[in-house]
Formats: C-alpha cells, structure tokens, sequence
C-alpha cells in the first residue's frame, strides 16, 4: 500500500468513491459526504496534501481529508478535522484504514499541527489515541449535536497542544453537514 495526496483529474472519481462507500452504512446514503468532500476542496480551509489516498497496485483502496476547522471560530490553523474517511468496501477489515490513519497522523503532526478533530465511533477512533473531546474543553455546537458527547473526539499532535485550545466544534461552516 502506498499513500498519496489526490491529484486534481481524480477529484470526481474520489466524490463517486466515497458516496459509493458510504451509500452501503446504517447511517448515510452518502449524499452529505460526497458533497463534503466537494464542499472542503473549495474552502480555504483545504490543504491539499492532507487530501489522502491509498493505492494498492494502482488501484485507490481508501480516500480521507484532513482540513483545517476553527474552533469556536478560532485557533483554524492548529486544528484539523478528520472527514470523511473512506476505504473500498472489499478491502475493509484488512488494515487499510489503519495504515491511513497513521500516514496521515504523522503527517498532520510533521506539518505542526496541534489537533485533530474526528466524529465517529470511538471503539475505532481511540485506538489511534484519539479521546473525548470534553476531556479537552472542546465541545458539539448546539447547532449539529453528535449522537452522544464521546463521538467526537481529539487527538492531540503535540504535548499540550491542546492547552490553550478549548470552545465549540461547529460543522455548520460546510453546508452539506448543516442539520
């Protein structure tokens, strides 16, 4: 498996990619991360060589974006959000989105940054050392509320990172996860 940042002729491919993975959860039918995926790419908040894919002989296996999120609309270049996080439907359980998140984890923390950002489920999530955000003082918005405080989590890049770093998680800036 090799890990690359997308190039720009794949960027349609990857929306497609990601809405056919997340068309096949208990939660999604993918429209919202598709969009996501487009809706990040013309933010400022985009960095494109955190814009990941995983390619195993020639073929992309997994897709994520880490992206710049303020926090209580500040701190927007310390903090990444983690969104969404995509591996092919064939290829899940065999440790590819394990070997992504690491990648990009190194990367986000060579690149200075002091968190990351993630709603998920935390049986996975914690693995990679990510916990409650309360823990941290960083909390849901009113306006886009999780299913329950431990599904968003941070992982903190750098020792007390996060010290200085506390407010509200708002999604709300992406259209496509407004509720």
């Amino acid at each position: 498996m090799k890990i690359r940042p997308v190039k720009k002729e794949e960027y349609r491919f990857i929306e497609d990619f990601v809405f056919e993975i997340f068309k096949n959860t208990t939660f999604s039918d993918g429209v919202i991360e598709k969009a996501l995926v487009r809706e990040i790419r013309e933010k400022p908040n985009y960095i494109p060589q955190l814009d990941l894919v995983v390619e195993e002989e020639g073929r992309i296996i997994g897709h994520f974006i880490l992206s710049k999120l303020p926090i209580s609309q500040k701190q927007e270049h310390e903090i990444l959000m983690l969104s969404p996080v995509s591996v092919a439907m064939n290829q899940q359980q065999q440790g590819v989105g394990t070997f992504m998140l690491e990648e990009g984890i190194a990367l986000a923390e060579e690149m200075g940054f002091k968190g990351i950002i993630v709603e998920g489920d935390p049986r996975y999530y914690h693995r990679f050392g990510f916990r409650t955000s309360t823990e941290f003082e960083i909390y849901a918005s009113e306006k886009n509320l999780p299913p329950s405080d431990e599904n968003v989590m941070v992982l903190e890049l750098c020792e007390d990172g996060l010290r200085n770093i506390s407010g509200e998680v708002d999604y709300s800036i992406y259209r496509a996860l407004r509720h």
